[in-house]
């Protein structure tokens, strides 16, 4: 069983988005960081307080004039480079985030970008995110421990911190 399976849908969401802030470093300077802190704030919010539908997620992700989703079509970042990886761990974390929130909404609607979603794209996400140069295997194995400590069992109705669980690693 994957530990994962034991905590709540929040601490799951907290998990991807806390490794990827640890990475965001990589993308500050790119003309388009602003979408992905406005987008990464969005989610982060939701996991506080439920504050966006997974709609109005959807819709800021997909959003044709200023949507996340357009980045990948910039030029600006080579194939292979640790700017496409990031970006990949990004929109991982992003796309399990809007997916969660029609999870929790018991939404009949689901993107159809995200009808593939399911808990094992955390480990999908742990594949790419290995990928970054500076990523730290021990952040994970804290943050699990951190994670299964205080939101477990899976039916935990704890609320997530985002400061506090940022400090964490």
């Amino acid at each position: 069983m994957e530990w994962y399976q034991n905590v709540n849908a929040d601490a799951k969401v907290a998990y991807l988005l806390t490794l990827t802030e640890k990475i965001m470093d990589k993308i500050e300077n790119y003309e388009w960081y602003h979408l992905v802190r406005k987008m990464m704030d969005m989610c982060w919010e939701w996991v506080e307080e439920k504050k966006h539908s997974g709609d109005e997620l959807h819709e800021r992700f997909d959003d044709e004039d200023d949507g996340l989703i357009l980045i990948e079509g910039y030029d600006e970042i080579e194939e292979n480079s640790q700017a496409e990886f990031v970006l990949f761990c990004i929109i991982d974390a992003v796309c399990y985030a809007i997916w969660q929130a029609y999870q929790y909404e018991k939404s009949d609607y689901i993107p159809q970008y995200l009808e593939m979603e399911s808990d094992q794209s955390i480990d999908q996400f742990m594949e790419k995110i290995r990928k970054v140069d500076g990523y730290q295997e021990e952040w994970t194995e804290h943050l699990k421990q951190y994670l299964l400590e205080l939101y477990s069992p899976a039916s935990s109705d704890k609320k997530i911190k985002k400061d506090e669980i940022l400090s964490q690693i």
